[in-house]
């Protein structure tokens, strides 16, 4: 079974990448020199890219304003200079870890371990020289930019080399990298985690009893709901192969039927997507939150589930 907790603010932890799992990328010419940690974004794509320096350059002036800059090379490696500084484009059609498969194998979250396993080729923008100081913040905000001009439908994950930080791509992460600082929206996992839990797992068990004792609490919130308020519940959805539990923003209860929007994107169901109107029976549901000023009510799967994320 599949759990996913939403409304939980979880630190990279075991979502990040450790040192030894990164590509040595011993490909790089020795002339660029390393004076500096690394500052570089990857995208990880299910599919190789076309990337030539003509295309490069349009989508540089487009990140970047008009401005005096060149672009030279041609893939799987790239050069940009503006502005005095040097940055390297790496299009490589082959995955960027080593052993992609034993990586995703030690993944924890599960949309994590699927677009690890599932990548087949990687773009990199990483700054290299300046010709005067930088504050690696700014860099980085230049990076997220043009990465995020860089992003397509191919795009599987976003990663930070320096930290090992990675996200599972979609567009809300495209429009972090536009406007916030790439290296803090990428420690943050955004997305509702998905781990495996079993449905017997006593934690699990004595959280969803208790959710279930304490429904009424639910409905009577809701009733009396303000505009401001948010409310879901999760319970299970099946394609008949697979079974996750996903959270469904409340919008409606009549008739013992709970009507609302499926909060989370699915790991591996087809045909369902986050956004999409669903109806849950009450005894399906086994878990709900709700706001409540600046706190939140319920969530009594939440604390179990993060205690599945960590490991035994």
């Amino acid at each position: 079974m599949l759990y996913d907790a939403t409304g939980v603010r979880v630190l990279r932890g075991d979502q990040g990448l450790c040192g030894e799992c990164m590509k040595r990328r011993d490909e790089k010419p020795k002339s660029l020199g390393r004076d500096h940690p690394t500052i570089a974004l990857v995208l990880l794509l299910s599919e190789p890219r076309y990337l030539d320096a003509k295309l490069l350059l349009k989508l540089v002036e487009k990140a970047w304003g008009k401005q005096p800059l060149s672009v030279e090379g041609k893939s799987p490696l790239l050069t940009i200079r503006a502005d005095g500084r040097t940055f390297l484009i790496q299009n490589v059609d082959s995955p960027y870890f080593d052993e992609p498969q034993k990586v995703a194998a030690e993944m924890r979250e599960l949309r994590l371990r699927k677009v690890i396993a599932e990548h087949r080729a990687w773009l990199s923008v990483e700054f290299v020289e300046s010709t005067k100081p930088q504050e690696p913040g700014k860099i980085y905000q230049l990076i997220g930019k043009l990465i995020a001009e860089l992003c397509d439908s191919d795009c599987l994950a976003v990663l930070a080399p320096a930290t090992g930080a990675i996200n599972v791509y979609d567009d809300e992460i495209r429009e972090g990298l536009c406007h916030q600082d790439p290296a803090e929206l990428l420690n943050n996992f955004i997305h509702a985690p998905a781990v495996n839990i079993s449905q017997a797992d006593p934690r699990m068990r004595q959280a969803m009893a208790e959710a279930k004792k304490r429904w009424p609490e639910f409905v009577d919130a809701f009733e009396r709901r303000s505009a401001e308020q948010l409310f879901s519940i999760r319970a299970p959805f099946g394609d008949g192969s697979h079974t996750e539990f996903m959270w469904v923003g409340v919008t409606a209860i009549e008739n013992d039927i709970i009507y609302g929007k499926l909060g989370n994107e699915p790991v591996h169901l087809r045909g369902m997507n986050a956004g999409e109107t669903v109806k849950v029976r009450v005894t399906d549901m086994n878990d709900w939150m709700f706001t409540e000023g600046k706190g939140m009510r319920g969530g009594f799967t939440i604390e179990a589930i993060r205690q599945a994320e960590r490991g035994p």
